[in-house]
Parts: structure tokens; sequence; C-alpha cells
């Protein structure tokens, strides 16, 4: 398997930025702003620009399906080892 840059690498790479340039770069910055819902950015570099995520809103999180995105009013759990109930066992 050929390891792929997420988004953030490609665009640090871009920019030409080293780690310890990351928090000062207005470029970054904004390019976080734009992406922070549909790209990976470290959790740090957001804490760090006092930006939100969209699963840190109370009960909606964005869930990318079929290359769309909809609006849970739920948060989603991990699947545990125990099955799920259906209501048809």
């Amino acid at each position: 398997m050929v390891p792929t840059a997420t988004s953030f690498e490609q665009a640090v790479k871009e920019l030409k930025l080293q780690p310890d340039q990351y928090l000062r770069s207005k470029r970054l910055r904004e390019w976080a702003r734009r992406n922070k819902n549909s790209k990976f950015i470290p959790e740090s570099l957001l804490q760090a620009w006092g930006f939100g995520t969209a699963q840190s809103l109370p009960n909606r999180i964005l869930i990318l399906t079929r290359g769309n995105l909809r609006r849970a009013k739920k948060p989603v759990r991990p699947v545990s080892g125990k099955r799920a109930k259906t209501g048809t066992e």
C-alpha cells in the first residue's frame, strides 16, 4: 500500500512550512479556517487558533455520506462488540 499525504500535509508542503512555523503562518491558518470541518488538521492547531470543529457542536455532527454532507441530530457512537437490537429479533 502506498502512503498518501493528507490535505494538511500537502498544504504545509505547498506553503513550504516547517512544523515550528505552522502556528505563526497566516496562510495556513486561513486554509485551516476554510477546511476545518472537512480536512484533517491537528487538534492542537485548531485549539491554538481558537477554531471549533463540527464534532464539538453539541448534538450535531457532520457526516460524510455518499459524497454529500448531512446533519445528524445525535452523535455517532462507536460500535461495540455487542449486536444492536433491530426490533425484528
